[in-house]
């Protein structure tokens, strides 16, 4: 099938050859793309800066650069690395509110999509923030658009450019969990705690690491290897002539993962994580006559990821910390696979005996725009359009085997058993099997299509321009007969007078088929004014300023919840059932499901900016944006009790409200004027929010609602120490004026919260509001760079302040050692006993749930900020060798991606608290040559 797409891109594009080929000279060829309201907020980045930065993702690279973007990394497993996109933080409590649009030459793309290409095929990324500049996508732009051009050709001769780079990448921080001594020893401990018979009768056999009845394993050494390599190559060819111009480009990445010993299992597969592509893309621009350009991109898109058969990443990373070092070894003396009845997943036979799964991604996306100048009937008037037609086909392909492993025997005295000929007696657990499966995993398709009319034209001082353009768009996936339609109209008009006094309005009226019939449809208006201060007399001779603006923007968007559609509808769900006739057939039974809203709209977001561009000593440029927001008719459902016997439930409702206050700043200084060039750039950003109306029970205390406070702004119980001995009577009871849990019956060295409503008891009326959320508030950014005679350099760091995170919720077993045969960790070694009760960081140990410690309580966040250098890269372009006349430039270069990371945890990584394949860092030689 791969071939098949490599046929058909080349045939696309000898077609687009050989119109160009017919092509006669006149104007540039323009596609329909979005207005850049001079008024408006909005940043852009060039694609050489998102090249320094060596990502499977290309939307990882994004990482800080882009004041306002606050882009989280998901996962650092190949192929599987998306991370999630923020315009000025959260402002809605639904997922997809905050889902940022993504546009590609023009045209809406899928995010599975986008994140694919190739750093080498981009021009440039801009994102647009204020109403102004968001107002034109109506109904979908209230969380922000990524607007993303790739390269063009040029009117120059033909240059071929080849990209290279090679090199390893390795985990930023792995957990850590105790050795074998240390767990049966404290697991000892915590049995002791509870009052149950003792498990190991000598923890110091464990020391040892070659005792396979006593083992001593450190799973991740046994399954992960330290460094996986990886590589990206570029062809790209770009040209042309006044009459066609034209951009090629092929690549190729390939990202192994960390699995030991796993690249090949046998010679059908390997199960080591791998995400390989092959990108080919093509755009043309062609002057079909002085009036009329045409321009045609194609992009065709294959992916292969690979996994181990039958558990996933985190599964695994899961179990590499929850396994303990004692629990079994690797392999059993007589060189079967060990186990245990409690774990069940020996992380090395899964990942060498379990089998492969295979996902193969098929992208094609292509899209066709002209543009028609209308001069005889005015002069600046033209008629634009084009079409659309992405595509995305997922299949997977399965081969998994089953292997048993095998459980030694134990008696009570922590020594195996043996039968009676004095061997070790085995229990087997898991069975031979083997499965093969193919299949289809997902498919969708996206039409668009679009046409309008744009106006440009300057009498004397005074400049107009506008458009209006005409929308639809066809989205349909895994073949559901209930496809998404978007249709509608934009315009904009902008005025500027001797370009100092500007003004730009636009509207949008826009509908979707999410919504009932009467409530489709939506008007976004959005109005800005600049005033161009350095345009002015008493600025001529300034030698300091060089440009000076003023500007500010009001109006309202959309978004609407993809999660939640058809609202407006009536659906049944499965009840129950009864048996009719003789032959004791069962018929599935239906009841009424939620409520039908016929009212449900989209979520609605009205934005106030102020803004100021400025430019000193033709060498540093400020850019400073302030923003207030307010996001109305966030879906939600309704706090309130249905009677179990109407036999529904509520539905959605347009009733939440969030609004959200901030601020971005960009600096840049650059000075070429010598032969020692250098760079200096810094960005800061700050978005915090406020939910203003949510639907929610009534509370005793203000301090209990939502209202008031931050999205996901964690709340729970302020720590106030260990009950101590000193808290308890001879019986073992609360003494009289010791406050009294309510979740379970406490013991010394369980944690003790405030009674914040003086009542004696702790429940859930006591809990107050901490710091801060897990998304941050404050992103930060710092670039420099300088080129010298050949040598250049750069360096990018990021960082983000105001973030709080949970142990409790993120890393379990650091919160949870023992219980539920989890493992431990370092971080609870320090553990309360009698004897160093007032030393103690952590609570008593248990091998029972423990509901009272288990609470949401500022004993389990940690400070979540932390700071990365990015990306450092050091080149050297060689002098030109005058022998050989083709080739124009050759630079070798070294870079590392995440090299070092500063924050406040051990163990973990801040970025990405949760378990699961880690994040990671890279050192890549590379070298670009031009000919």
């Amino acid at each position: 099938m791969r071939k098949e797409y490599i046929k058909l891109f080349a045939c696309i594009f000898s077609f687009f050859c050989f119109l160009a080929a017919r092509a006669q000279p006149g104007s540039d060829t323009t596609s329909v793309s979005v207005v850049k309201y001079r008024t408006g907020a909005s940043f852009t980045l060039t694609g050489e800066e998102i090249q320094r930065m060596m990502a499977g993702n290309l939307l990882n690279t994004l990482q800080g650069r882009i004041p306002g973007l606050t882009v989280m990394t998901g996962s650092g497993e190949p192929g599987y690395d998306n991370p999630t996109l923020y315009l000025r933080g959260q402002s809605s409590w639904n997922i997809t509110g905050n889902k940022v649009l993504i546009y590609l030459d023009g045209y809406e793309v899928d995010m599975n999509a986008i994140s694919s290409l190739s750093a080498y095929e981009i021009e440039s990324v801009t994102l647009l923030k204020d109403a102004i500049a968001l107002a034109p996508f109506g109904l979908q732009g209230g969380a922000g658009v990524l607007w993303i051009k790739t390269i063009s050709g040029n009117n120059e001769k033909v240059r071929i450019s080849a990209n290279a780079r090679y090199g390893i990448q390795s985990a930023i921080e792995l957990p850590s969990a105790v050795n074998a001594f240390d767990f049966t020893s404290n697991y000892n401990k915590a049995l002791a705690n509870d009052g149950l018979p003792l498990k190991y009768t000598n923890p110091e056999l464990y020391k040892a690491t070659d005792d396979p009845f006593h083992p001593n394993v450190d799973w991740y050494k046994e399954t992960l290897k330290n460094t996986s390599k990886i590589q990206d190559y570029n062809v790209s060819f770009r040209g042309g002539s006044p009459k066609t111009r034209y951009f090629v480009l092929m690549n190729y990445t390939d990202f192994t993962g960390l699995y030991k010993n796993a690249d090949a299992i046998d010679k059908d597969f390997g199960t080591n994580a791998r995400y390989n592509k092959i990108n080919l893309r093509g755009n043309v621009d062609l002057q079909l006559s002085k009036s009329l350009s045409i321009t045609a991109n194609i992009s065709a898109i294959t992916e292969d990821k690979n996994t181990p058969a039958g558990f996933t990443a985190t599964e695994l990373f899961d179990n590499l910390l929850k396994i303990p070092a004692a629990a079994f070894p690797v392999r059993n003396p007589n060189g079967s696979w060990g186990t245990s009845s409690a774990y069940n997943f020996n992380p090395v036979q899964r990942l060498q005996r379990f089998g492969i799964w295979n996902s193969h991604t098929r992208n094609l996306q292509t899209n066709v725009s002209f543009t028609e100048k209308l001069d005889a009937i005015t002069k600046g008037l033209a008629l634009k359009g084009g079409l659309s037609f992405s595509n995305q086909y997922v299949g997977f392909y399965q081969k998994q085997f089953g292997q048993p492993a095998y459980e030694i025997s134990k008696g009570a005295n922590d020594e195996p058993l043996l039968n009676g000929s004095g061997e070790v007696i085995y229990i087997q657990r898991g069975t031979i099997s083997e499965n093969i499966n193919e299949g289809e995993t997902s498919h969708w398709n996206r039409t668009t299509g679009q046409v309008g009319l744009e106006y440009s034209r300057t009498f004397g001082n005074n400049t107009w321009s506008g458009s209006i353009l005409a929308k639809r768009q066809n989205y349909s996936k895994n073949g559901v007969v209930y496809e998404l339609r978007n249709q509608g109209l934009s315009g904009n008009v902008s005025y500027d007078y001797k370009k100092t006094y500007l003004f730009d309005f636009v509207g949008s009226y826009i509908g979707s088929t999410d919504f009932a019939p009467g409530k489709r449809y939506g008007f976004f208006p959005a109005a800005g004014l600049g005033w161009v201060l350095s345009n002015e007399d008493f600025f001529d001779k300034s030698k300091a300023v060089n440009y000076l603006k003023l500007r500010a923007t009001y109006g309202k968007v959309g978004n609407t919840n993809e999660d939640l559609r058809f609202l407006y509808q009536q659906w049944a769900t499965g009840g129950g059932g009864w048996i009719l006739g003789t032959g004791n057939s069962y018929r599935d039974g239906r009841k009424e499901g939620a409520i039908a809203n016929p009212a449900a709209t989209w979520e609605e977001k009205t934005t106030l900016n102020i803004g100021l561009d400025l430019q000193l000593f033709k060498r540093l440029t400020a850019n400073i944006d302030v923003f207030s927001e307010k996001r109305s008719g966030i879906l939600e459902i309704p706090s309130a009790d249905i009677p179990a016997f109407t036999g529904f439930s509520l539905q959605y409702l347009n009733t939440g409200e969030v609004k959200n206050k901030g601020f971005e700043a960009s600096l840049s200084f650059d000075n070429n004027d010598h032969n020692f060039k250098y760079y200096l750039r810094g960005s800061a950003a700050f978005a915090r929010n406020e939910i203003t109306k949510r639907s929610e029970e009534a509370q005793p205390f203000d301090r209990l609602y939502t209202r008031g406070y931050r999205l996901d702004q964690f709340k729970g119980l302020a720590s106030d120490g260990f009950y101590q001995e000193s808290d308890f009577d001879a019986n073992g009871a609360l003494k009289q004026g010791i406050v009294v849990s309510s979740y379970a019956t406490v013991k010394p060295g369980d944690l003790k919260f405030k009674d914040q409503d003086n009542n004696g008891v702790i429940n859930d009326y006591d809990m107050v509001p901490f710091d801060y959320a897990r998304l941050p508030e404050v992103t930060l950014g710092f670039n420099l760079g300088f080129k010298f005679k050949g040598f250049d350099f750069d360096a990018y760091m990021q960082g983000v302040l105001n973030r709080t995170v949970s142990l409790l919720s993120d890393a379990y077993i650091y919160s949870h050692p023992f219980v539920n045969n989890n493992n431990m960790t370092a971080f609870s070694l320090n553990n309360w006993t009698p004897e160093n009760a007032g030393t103690a960081d952590y609570p008593r140990l248990s091998t029972l749930s423990n509901k009272n410690n288990d609470q949401q309580s500022d004993f389990w966040l940690r400070n979540g900020n932390f700071f990365k250098l990015r990306s450092i890269e050091l080149g050297y372009t060689l002098p030109k060798i005058s022998s050989v006349k083709r080739l124009d430039n050759v630079r070798i270069f070294v870079n590392g991606t995440n090299l070092f990371t500063w924050d406040k945890l051990e163990d973990l990584e801040a970025e990405r608290l949760s378990m699961g394949y880690p994040l990671m860092k890279a050192v890549t030689f590379g070298m670009k040559a031009r000919f």
